[in-house]
């Protein structure tokens, strides 16, 4: 076993006492519910280790990709991918009811793959010192084989074509399929916008098997074998904004990060490895993978399925009303259109009608005024035939003979 060095051993001490004699929080300060970032490769939590945490929002899901740049060969001298200097990682992490967690991780471009997951069996209480604990499991697949740096499998193509999976020859006793941990966390609040904590667990497989490799694997860093330390300051510059300065020993080695995050989105850049210092042929023949500080790079997404699930009913409603709308807009259009063309017709109906009763009351007038003149016509002919008759002198009838006149 390694001799525990006097820096890391206060360090690890340190942790231990904070976590139980941090103060206890105010009711209304709950600073375990604010949000973790995503771990490089398993999940919620530090940079590599877990903490003792789950969200408190059923449904919280963590979309994370990261990528470790490594040499141009592994031990195995097979090149990676991504020009041949980044190895790459999915994870996918899911947390439900505020009391577990679980989720799959892809850990390489080939890709392997492993689940993982989180039953937090104690949850932390502003009112109370006690801290958050939890246990859990990595790596939880066919893949028993794979090293801190998920490169232990890679693939290979046979003569005929056929694409298998190999083990790297350096990576044969590596028995981590699956690894399990305990960690504790305490969490406690520095300002209305800041919050902090600590964390200290230990665990199997991936926290504390070498391969049998010994010191070509992690020559220094160790505080103990399985055992990992890590702490988080965290603070809110905005509203929808996070910082979080991240600190933690993987149980093999020291490590630092910053992430920010801005409404579910976040970018993180972390060193790892950092007391191994820079590359060196000298450290070993696996120096091309292991004992060396590292550059990692993360983009990752959070948010809600429940909201996410909402959301697309919701968009899905809004589609329809959407398209509903429109079929109105062109329903009512076309009935516009219609009522414009029946306006006209109207129009001219009334026109051809006005047209039409000017006519025919020309006509009536006409008549009207024929019968007028003929009446005015036959008044002035009684008129003068009375006039006539009044100047007229009377006319006597003689009386009749009373004898006949002789028969001849």
């Amino acid at each position: 076993m390694r001799t525990l060095r006097s820096g890391v051993a206060l360090f690890a001490v340190t942790l231990g006492a904070a976590l139980i004699a941090v103060p206890a929080l105010s009711a209304q300060q709950q600073p375990s519910d604010d949000l973790y970032p995503a771990t490089r490769q398993f999940g919620t939590g530090l940079i590599d280790i877990p903490v003792a945490w789950v969200s408190p929002s059923s449904g919280d899901i963590w979309v994370q990709a990261s990528a470790t740049k490594i040499p141009a060969n592994t031990p195995a001298q097979q090149p990676l991918n991504f020009s041949s200097l980044w190895n790459t990682n999915l994870a996918i992490d899911t947390h439900w009811k505020g009391r577990f967690s679980v989720g799959l991780s892809l850990y390489s471009q080939n890709p392997e793959w492993g689940l993982f997951g989180q039953a937090l069996l104690l949850k932390e209480r502003a009112d109370r010192k006690w801290p958050a604990i939890a246990v859990g499991f990595r790596n939880l697949g066919e893949y028993h084989h794979e090293d801190r740096l998920l490169i232990g499998h890679d693939v290979a193509i046979d003569s005929s074509g056929n694409i298998r999976t190999v083990t790297a020859s350096y990576a044969q006793h590596f028995q981590t399929a699956p690894s399990f941990y305990g960690v504790a966390t305490k969490s406690f609040a520095i300002n209305e916008t800041a919050t902090a904590s600590l964390s200290i667990g230990y665990g199997s497989g991936l926290f504390r098997d070498d391969g049998k490799l010994g010191k070509a694997y992690n020559d220094k860093g160790t505080i103990a074998r399985g055992l990992f330390v890590g702490g988080r300051y965290a603070f809110h510059p905005s509203r929808n904004t996070r910082i979080d300065i991240l600190a933690e020993n993987n149980g093999w080695d020291w490590n630092a990060g910053i992430v920010g995050s801005w409404r579910g989105l976040s970018l993180g850049v972390y060193g790892t490895e950092l007391e191994e210092g820079g590359e060196s042929p000298t450290k070993g023949p696996l120096y091309t993978a292991y004992n060396y500080a590292k550059l990692n790079v993360s983009l990752g997404y959070s948010a809600n399925l429940h909201d996410i699930a909402s959301g697309t009913v919701l968009r899905s409603q809004v589609a329809e009303l959407q398209r509903e709308e429109a079929r109105l807009r062109t329903e009512l259009g076309a009935r516009e259109a219609r009522i414009a063309a029946l306006q006209t017709e109207l129009r001219k109906a009334q026109a051809g009608e006005l047209a039409e009763v000017a006519k025919r009351r020309e006509q009536l007038q006409s008549q009207i005024q024929d019968e007028r003149d003929a009446i005015a016509r036959a008044e002035a002919r009684l008129k003068k035939l009375q006039e006539a008759d009044q100047q007229k002198p009377p006319t006597t009838t003689p009386p009749p003979s009373g004898t006949e006149p002789p028969l001849r």
